[in-house]
């Protein structure tokens, strides 16, 4: 999961890098239809031809600031940290294997299976909660609404995943 994070992130730097080549090559090429881009980006804003003419002329003097205007306002992309890539792949992969952790301890504790999966579940719930509960005081939302959410989509994915488990086994 780790190497996804990685590959995701790398592929938006390359397509960030791919946008901002062309967006070069019109501005060089055709700075009279990019000049009419950025007047209709700024019209949108409400802004009128006697206000957003100095702007225009003001960025077709500087070609890096006309060239980060149109791909943060036209294209919508912001420009990817460098280090993204690294960091996505490192913060997935420890936190699958964490995450990974909780359910697997009761088994080194607990000697007999069936008594240790009971015991999983249980400490999975728990944990599911209290991160849930985390995530919504750290994103703003309903802490309580949050901790329920976030175990019923986990209790439901376990369940999906112990089932196929079963079903594969039973084969």
């Amino acid at each position: 999961m780790g190497l996804g994070g990685y590959l995701a992130a790398k592929s938006e730097a390359d397509h960030y890098m791919r946008e901002m080549k062309r967006e070069e090559e019109e501005i060089i090429n055709v700075p009279d239809t990019e000049a009419a881009e950025v007047a209709e980006i700024l019209a949108e804003y409400g802004l009128e031809p006697h206000e957003y003419g100095p702007v225009v002329e003001a960025l077709r003097k500087r070609p890096q600031a006309w060239l980060e205007f149109m791909m943060r306002f036209e294209l919508g992309l912001e420009k990817p940290e460098p280090r993204r890539a690294l960091e996505s792949a490192a913060t997935i992969a420890i936190a699958y294997v964490l995450g990974g952790f909780v359910p697997l301890s009761p088994y080194f504790f607990i000697p007999v299976a069936s008594n240790a999966v009971v015991v999983s579940v249980a400490v999975t719930l728990v944990a599911l909660l209290f991160f849930g509960y985390v995530k919504g005081r750290l994103t703003g939302n309903r802490p309580f609404l949050s901790a329920l959410q976030t175990t019923l989509i986990g209790a439901i994915a376990s369940a999906a995943a112990f089932g196929l488990a079963k079903a594969v086994k039973s084969l």
